[in-house]
Parts: structure tokens; sequence; C-alpha cells
């Protein structure tokens, strides 16, 4: 019978036989059987040191099923096996075996995915109750968090909610009600996540055309930073533009030029990891600093006496803010230094003039103008701008007339009077060409002379400071403006030309009941004097309905039809059928199809 057992040792003991046939037993042999239904260990059987009734096995296995049975030996020989004992199961104890991990890797910023194979059952040592994962950041001091996986069936496990961009120390041990085995350990990383924002943005120096930053890296890199991101916008204009800078540190500074003059600016910083672009930094506003104003314009330099000089010229066509001051400045022939006259300019005055006094007869002066502008950054500095062209003039009295050198050389006042004649040439000759050519235009199929007139006339003549000329320089930027805000300069420019058409111009046709849902626009109507006349066709009646919104342009025809092969405009069919090119028009015949309807042929002039 068992007496006691432990995880790795059984007690046991049982009853002399009732008969040795006349030898003493000397001693026994007990077989062991593991599990219930495994093989006797007949040949490899444990013997007792002498014929006691009592023995204690080890070497057992822990958490194991065990049976056993005993053979008596004399002089003479071994007895049967006696009868087996009832199973057993030995002690449970802390496993000894210890799971292989597999696998492992991040699956995002803030999570890593392990994969393991459980050790061999034999280690287990008890009732498998499933695993502990353990973990903590590798490079910090701390407790570790420690995740139960309750199913012996497990064989992977995603832990969640880590650090991004850190290396942890994993841990894996099984588990048995006894305790934990021994752990397997493996390094791993997170992904690289999102860069908390630069700190500390912060501005140290501001110019006309430039500002420079300063800043420190993000608390959290959450990876290796490989560039910054300047974001800039323009405030006057409502334009953002961006720049990187590829050399990060660990304190930043940039300077950001290239700026307009006089302009708001509003500022931000990201930095950038391999993967992820990061949060904003704090913004920061700045205003660059005015620009000294382009040269002014020499209009006129005359002698207003035989010892003074009288000078105008016209406010530059670039400055920033406003013009502050001017700074006229003239020497000499006999001087090497300019003397420096400083005149205070009136608001929005577009011209400007001063009179030199105190010079000296029969002499040559050279004379130039500067504007300046009072920095806004630095108080009482004028930023003076670029000078004029010099002018030369010779003080001399009014019996002879004055000299004065406009800086204009021979050669070039010769070009511009040949140009001059070339460009009366040219204009006399496109005047003889379109008279030679119009004779053409009689063989169109125009509309009855009734219904013809003259062109729309304008004003000839136009404010200036309500409509002032556009520089060629500037068109760009103008037409850009009328682009805003939904093209409506476009429109207002629209507004301001009908406004200027000639009241009396007649369109009484647009005007009647019948036609006016004709006119897909309310203030767009064809007037009388160009209007395009209807023909009726043959076997409509004489008095149908001639009209619609279109007026005769002279050498003006949007192109409505395909350059080759079919087009289709919603329901309509386009398709070119011929193209004959004269020396003053062109006839083009297309065959235009409603989808619904058949095939029409019509000639375009």
């Amino acid at each position: 019978m068992l007496t006691a057992f432990t995880s790795r040792s059984a007690n046991i003991s049982w009853t002399a036989s009732h008969s040795n046939h006349f030898s003493p037993i000397l001693h026994y042999i007990i077989h062991v059987r593991i599990g219930e239904n495994g093989k006797w260990d007949s040949a490899t059987g444990v013997m007792t040191p002498d014929n006691r009734t009592s023995y204690q096995l080890i070497g057992l296995q822990p958490y194991t099923v065990y049976s056993f049975r005993l053979l008596a030996v004399n002089s003479i020989g071994a007895s049967p096996p006696s009868k087996e004992s009832f199973p057993m199961i030995t002690l449970q104890e802390v496993p000894n075996g210890k799971p292989s991990i597999t696998g492992h890797q991040y699956e995002s910023s803030s999570s890593i995915r392990i994969q393991w194979a459980p050790p061999p059952k034999e280690t287990i040592h008890g009732e498998f109750l499933g695993y502990v994962i353990k973990y903590k950041p590798r490079e910090r001091d701390g407790p570790e968090r420690e995740i139960r996986v309750n199913s012996p069936l497990t064989r992977e496990y995603t832990i969640k909610n880590l650090n991004a961009f850190t290396q942890y120390t994993i841990s894996l041990q099984v588990v048995n009600p006894e305790g934990t085995g021994p752990a397997a350990i493996v390094a791993a990383m997170t992904d690289e996540g999102v860069p908390s924002p630069p700190r500390n943005l912060s501005i140290t120096h501001v110019d006309d055309t430039s500002i420079k930053l300063k800043w420190e890296e993000p608390k959290q890199a959450n990876g290796i930073i490989k560039e910054y991101q300047i974001h800039i916008l323009n405030l006057n204009r409502n334009e953002t533009e961006s720049r990187s800078v590829y050399d990060p540190q660990r304190v930043k500074q940039y300077t950001v030029g290239n700026l307009r003059p006089f302009t708001s600016y509003k500022i931000w910083v990201q930095a950038l990891n391999r993967k992820h672009g990061g949060n904003y930094s704090n913004a920061v506003q700045a205003k660059t600093d005015v620009q000294g104003p382009s040269a002014p314009l020499i209009v006129n330099l005359t002698c207003s006496s035989v010892d003074s000089l009288f000078l105008q010229w016209e406010r530059p066509k670039t400055f920033y803010n406003q013009i502050d001051c001017y700074f006229v400045s003239y020497r000499s022939e006999k001087s090497h230094d300019f003397e420096e006259i400083e005149l205070i300019p009136g608001p929005d005055k577009k011209e400007h003039e001063i009179y030199i006094t105190n010079l000296t007869e029969n002499t040559l002066y050279e004379v130039k103008v500067q504007g300046a502008s009072k920095s806004i950054l630095r108080n009482s500095y004028l930023v003076r701008g670029d000078f004029s062209e010099s002018r030369k003039v010779i003080l001399q009295s009014f019996v002879s007339p004055p000299y004065v050198d406009s800086g204009i050389s021979a050669p070039l006042i010769a070009a511009v009077i040949c140009a001059s004649f070339a460009l009366i040439l040219a204009i006399i000759s496109f005047i003889l060409w379109t008279k030679y050519f119009q004779a053409a235009y009689y063989y169109l199929d125009d509309p009855p002379s009734q219904t013809r007139g003259g062109s729309p006339q304008f004003s000839e003549t136009y404010d200036e400071s309500e409509y002032p000329s556009v520089p060629v320089s500037l068109w760009p930027k103008h037409v850009q403006d009328l682009h805003a805000d939904g093209d409506i300069g476009f429109s207002r420019e629209y507004e301001a030309i009908q406004a200027g058409l000639d009241s009396e111009l007649s369109c009484e046709y647009s005007q009647m009941m019948e036609n006016k849902n004709k006119n897909r626009y309310v203030n767009i109507v064809a007037y009388d004097h160009t209007r395009v006349v209807l023909k009726p066709l043959n076997g409509q009646k004489k008095n149908a309905v001639d009209y619609i919104n279109a007026n005769y342009i002279d050498r003006k025809c949007d192109m409505y039809w395909p350059k080759e092969g079919t087009e289709i405009y919603g329901i309509i069919q386009v398709k070119i059928l011929q193209e004959v090119v004269m020396a003053t028009y062109t006839l083009r015949t297309f065959q235009i199809r409603n989808m619904k309807v058949k095939k029409v042929n019509i000639k375009s002039f």
C-alpha cells in the first residue's frame, strides 16, 4: 500500500508472502508503471536491499500517475508479480521548462506582437494554466507590467498601449498551480510614432526680407527626427509656403529669407521622422521692415534764374508703407562730394518740385533724387532707396537756352526716330490692307441694312484718378487681382464698360415681352444696330419671330466646333465636314444634329 508521497518520491509497504516454500525471502523487486495503461518496467525493476516490507521510491516525476507491483525473491527464484497497487499521482511543483519565442515584431507605434511554442509537457510539472507575459522599457527603471494569458492553447499575443519608438524587454513564462517557470526573454521595439511639437519657438531677429527663428527639439521625438518643416503664412495675401530643414539639432536656428518687405507673417514649425509628421509648434507672428523705395523719375530740370535750378520729379513706382522723405543731391563739376537737401513730401502726392538756390552761374551741375521710408522696427531710422538717374545742366542766364543733359546718346535718338518712321509705315500699310480687302465682307449674308448701325461709342476721355493706367510690369498682378474672390474684378470691369456705353443705343427688340425669355442674362442685351436677324425658313410665315440674343462683331468668332471629327455638346452633336480658307474669311460646313431629331447641315462664314 502507498503510505506517503511527494512530487518526486513515494513510500510503499506490503505484507510478506504466506509461504516461502521453505526458503527465506532474500529481497523484493518493485516494478513501476507510468500512467494507467503504461508498460511495466519488468527488465529494470527496483531491487530492495533486504527483505523488509517497506521501501521509498525516489526519482519520480511530478504530477505523474504511477502504479506498483512486487516480486519476492528467495534462493530458488522470484515469485509471480503481486497484485498491482491503485494508481497514484505525485504532487505538483514549479515548472522547469520555458516556452520558445519564435517571433516578434511591431504592429504599430504602440503595439508589439510575439509568437511562441510551449515547453515539453513533462516540464510543466502540474496543471497547465497558461502563460504570464511581463514587459518594461529597456532603458528605464520601474516596475514590470504583467499580462495573464489563461489559455494553454494560445500561441501569440499583441501587447498594446506602448510608447512609440521604445525598446521593451519582454519575458514569457508558463504557469501551473505551484507558480511560474523560468522566463524566455526577448527585446522588441515599437514603430516610430507622431513626434510631439517642437518647443519654445521664438523670433530672434527681423529685417526687411528675413525672419530668424529659434526652437528646441520635441519633448517626445517618437522616432529619429529627419527634418523640420517651417510653414509660413503671408497674412497680407493669405498664401502659405513650406520650407524644409534637413539638419535637425537639439536647439535649432533658421533664417527664413526671400520674404516680402512690409508684410505680416505667421510662422510655425513641425518635426518629421521617417513615417510621420508631428504636431505643429506654437505660432509666432512678425512683420518685415520696409525696404527703400525704387528710383524716382526726374521729369524737369531747368534753370529758373542765374543762380537757381528748378527740379521736378515723380514719386517712385515701388515703395512700402509710405515715402517719408526725399533727399535731393547735387554737386558742381568742380566738386567731388554731393550736397544734400532734405524734403518732407505731402501725403499721397505723386509729383514733387524744389528750387535749388545759391548756385554759381555758367557752371555744370549734376542732380539726382533719392526717396526714403521710416523703419517700422528701428525708431527714427530712415531706409533710403535707389537714386534716380543723374541729370546734368549748365546754369546759364536767359540769353542763351539752357543746356540739359538728358543722358540719351545720339545713336539712341536716331534709333528712336527710325523706329517711329517704321511704326508709321506699318500703320499706313494696315489701313490700306483693310480697305483693299473690305469688299470681301460684302459677300457675306448680312442682315438688311436698316437693322445695322454704327458701332457703340465710348467716352473719348476718362479720369486718370478713377481709372489709372496699368503699367506693363504690373499687368500680371492686375489680372491676378481681377481673378480674386470668384473673378469679381472682371465683373466690376464689365459693369464699368457697360456704364460707359452711350445710353442712346437702342435695344428695343431685346426688351419686347416675347423676346425677354430668350436673353440668357438680364443685363446682356442685343443692340438693334448690329442685331443678328433670323431669316424665315422655306414655308415659314414671314412674320415669324426673327429674334436671337446675338450681335455681329467684326473679326471675332468663338470656336464652337471641333477641330476634327465629331463632338457632342449636351444633346447637340457637331461635325465639321469642310473648311475653305479665303483671303479675309473662312467658310466652314458643319453637320449639326439634335440627338433626338434628324441631322442639319449649316455653313459658317
